[in-house]
């Protein structure tokens, strides 16, 4: 079975959520056996975290000459060819010229449907839009996606669909001898909340600050989503904002020693696709507080602490049981259990085995 990738997820970010689902599929297919894997990328594909950790060689690449831009991603790559072969990009770009090929397209969310402006989303949905209608297969992320996806731009009843949840990293794991030479090299003190990922509306930064200013035993340690804003900094009071520890990127293994040590996940965000922190958490054996939606409820089960709204006495009911030792172990045990169900072998031999059933 040829499998042709398109790497534009590489070219268009330099890390995050779809670019480490991208490396982990690719990595994988790579190496299956004798199958021929081939895969288009520019020279901007280079600078991505993940790019540098693929091996790929280098005949296995072809290259796209053009540098990316907004309105290359709207355009097709040109590859003739009358083989029959897979074809699966990594975010919604289209293949011309090859009229055997089978497409195949990861659905990851729909935020932009829910949360983002008029002139925001359209040229958005117009390219996920129609890569789901020309797609042979169809792969949603989770159930909440895949319900989404039939309500927002449903596949018809020729298509192929299937939901493969993504999987998280072995780096994340509860650790025995829990050192504390990190937290103590970078001022950060127990108890203390994690918050990771983007602080856009929909991620409900503004109800973290105001759990940490209505919190003053609580620090908080932010990693990702870039440097505060003076907007998000007017957020906390001037007690808040000297109890904040803020990494703009971090390793598996130094985010792995965070949750080790954490309190809790806190992770209130309206809408997910999937919500990777909230796995990593859980398997590191650390305690998630989300909002209860969807997605949260699908992929934690009974783990996670789900507040009903976001309320800070509601969250200080919370945050009193996880100092009850009992209670802490109980969710815990219920977090590592639930996280067994995910990995990054499993979502890509279901990929694989996917492609099969559309060759």
């Amino acid at each position: 079975m040829k499998i042709l990738l398109d790497n534009i997820i590489f070219s268009k970010t330099r890390h995050g959520g779809v670019s480490n689902y991208w490396y982990e599929l690719s990595k994988y297919l790579n190496e299956v056996s004798e199958n021929e894997c081939l895969f288009f990328e520019d020279e901007l594909a280079k600078d991505n975290f993940h790019r540098k950790l693929l091996q790929i060689q280098p005949e296995h690449v072809i290259k796209l000459h053009k540098k990316i831009s907004f309105l290359n991603q709207l355009l097709p790559v040109n590859y003739n060819s009358d083989e029959k072969f897979i074809f699966h990009s990594s975010y919604f770009r289209a293949l011309r010229g090859a009229k055997n090929k089978i497409e195949v397209t990861t659905v990851y969310d729909f935020i932009h449907d829910y949360y983002f402006p008029f002139h925001k989303k359209i040229l958005h949905n117009y390219v996920k839009y129609n890569a789901i209608k020309r797609s042979q297969g169809v792969i949603c992320i989770s159930h909440n996606t895949y319900n989404d996806m039939q309500k927002f731009c449903p596949t018809s009843a020729k298509q192929k669909t299937a939901v493969i949840h993504v999987g998280v990293s072995d780096d994340y794991f509860p650790i025995i001898d829990k050192e504390e030479t990190f937290l103590i090299t970078n001022k950060i003190e127990k108890p203390f909340l994690v918050f990771v990922g983007g602080r856009t509306s929909y991620k409900n930064f503004d109800f973290v600050a105001n759990v940490i200013n209505e919190n003053p035993d609580l620090q908080l340690v932010i990693v990702g989503g870039g440097p505060l804003l003076e907007s998000e900094k007017k957020l906390f009071n001037r007690s808040a904002n000297q109890r904040i520890v803020l990494f703009p990127s971090l390793s598996n293994n130094l985010l792995n020693v965070l949750f080790n040590h954490a309190l809790a996940l806190i992770y209130p965000s309206s809408y997910e696709g999937f919500g990777i922190p909230v796995v990593e958490a859980m398997r590191s054996g650390c305690p998630v507080i989300g909002l209860n939606n969807a997605t949260i409820r699908e992929v934690a089960q009974n783990s996670a602490i789900l507040l009903n709204k976001l309320d800070k006495d509601e969250f200080k009911i919370h945050k009193e049981n996880l100092f009850n030792k009992d209670f802490r172990q109980d969710r815990i045990e219920k977090g590592l259990l639930e996280s067994k169900k995910y990995s990054w072998e499993k979502c890509s031999r279901e990929t694989y085995e996917f492609y099969q059933t559309l060759y």
